[in-house]
C-alpha cells in the first residue's frame, strides 16, 4: 500500500488513487475520505462576510462544542444551540480566522437573552489565546448575557475586560467588569468600541446601525492604560455554553449579523 506524502495530507490532494489497493477496498476508503473531508469542511464557515472556524471539542463550560450546533439559515442568520442527544450535552462556538484590532464590534442578537436558563452564557467577545496571542485571562474583551447560575447577585449580563499580554492577574481575574440586570426586547444591538486607552460598551433595543446610538439599554466606558487594555489584534468569538451545569432543556439563540469597522 502506497504511503501518502505529507503534502497530500496537509493540502488536501489525497485521493483514492493515492493508495495501491483493490477496487473494493478503494471504494470503501474513498467513502471514508469523503466523510472526513466533509466534516473538516463543515468546521469552517463563511458568515457576515468573514471566515469562521467552528469549535469541535473542548470549549468554555461543561459541554463540548459540536459543529452541528452552529448553522446558518436562509436569511443568513447564525443559529447557536445547546442540545442533549443520546444523553450527552453539546454546545456551540466559533471564532474568526482573522484577527481584528481597534474598532467597533457589533452583533445583532435575536431572542430574549435577558431571561435565558440561568446556567446558559451567550458570549460575544475578542479572545487572543485562540490564536496564541497571550494566554487565558489575557487579551479578552466580553459582552456576555448570563445569570451565571444565579451566582452574580441577580445579574443577567456583563461587560468584562482582561489585561494585555504579559499582565495576567493572580487567579486569572479580570481587570474590570460590570455585572448588571437589565430588561430588553427580543432584538438587541450589542456593541463594543475598542480604543488603545478605553473601551465603550453599549446595549440597545432593536437593530441599530453602526454610528447610531438609540434606545440605549445600558452603556459603560472603561478607561485605563496599555497594561490593562488589550493592545494586539485578536479573533472574534461567539459562543453559547453551559456554566458549571447543563440546562433544563435545549437552548438556542440567533445572531442576525456581526459587523466590524476599524478605527
Amino acid at each position: 500500500m502506497k504511503i501518502p506524502t505529507q503534502a497530500e495530507l496537509e493540502w488536501g490532494t489525497l485521493t483514492c488513487d493515492t493508495f495501491n489497493i483493490s477496487m473494493s477496498k478503494k471504494f470503501a476508503l474513498c467513502s471514508v475520505l469523503l466523510s472526513t473531508l466533509l466534516v473538516a469542511h463543515a468546521q469552517t464557515i463563511t458568515w457576515s462576510g468573514r471566515s469562521w472556524k467552528v469549535t469541535n471539542g473542548g470549549m468554555a463550560g461543561v459541554a463540548l462544542g459540536d459543529p452541528a450546533n452552529v448553522t446558518i439559515d436562509d436569511h443568513g442568520y447564525l443559529h447557536l444551540r445547546i442540545v442533549r442527544q443520546d444523553g450527552k450535552w453539546t454546545a456551540g462556538e466559533l471564532f474568526t480566522t482573522e484577527d481584528l484590532g481597534f474598532g467597533t464590534y457589533q452583533w445583532i442578537v435575536e431572542g430574549n437573552v435577558y431571561a435565558m436558563d440561568p446556567v446558559i452564557v451567550l458570549g460575544l467577545f475578542t479572545y487572543g489565546p485562540t490564536h496564541h496571542i497571550g494566554k487565558d485571562a489575557e487579551d479578552e474583551i466580553d459582552i456576555e448575557f448570563s445569570q451565571w447560575n444565579k451566582t452574580c447577585h441577580g445579574c443577567n449580563a456583563d461587560f468584562t475586560v482582561y489585561p494585555a499580554t504579559g499582565h495576567r492577574k493572580p487567579k486569572g481575574v479580570s481587570v474590570w467588569e460590570d455585572n448588571f440586570k437589565v430588561s430588553g426586547g427580543t432584538l438587541t444591538t450589542a456593541r463594543m468600541e475598542w480604543f488603545p486607552n478605553h473601551i465603550v460598551f453599549t446595549l440597545m433595543n432593536g437593530a441599530q446601525p453602526i454610528g447610531t446610538v438609540a434606545e440605549v439599554i445600558k452603556t459603560e466606558q472603561y478607561t485605563s492604560d496599555a497594561t490593562n487594555i488589550p493592545q494586539v489584534a485578536a479573533p472574534v468569538g461567539i459562543n453559547l455554553w453551559c456554566f458549571k451545569q447543563t440546562p433544563a432543556q435545549d437552548q438556542s439563540v440567533v445572531i442576525r449579523k456581526f459587523e466590524f469597522v476599524a478605527h
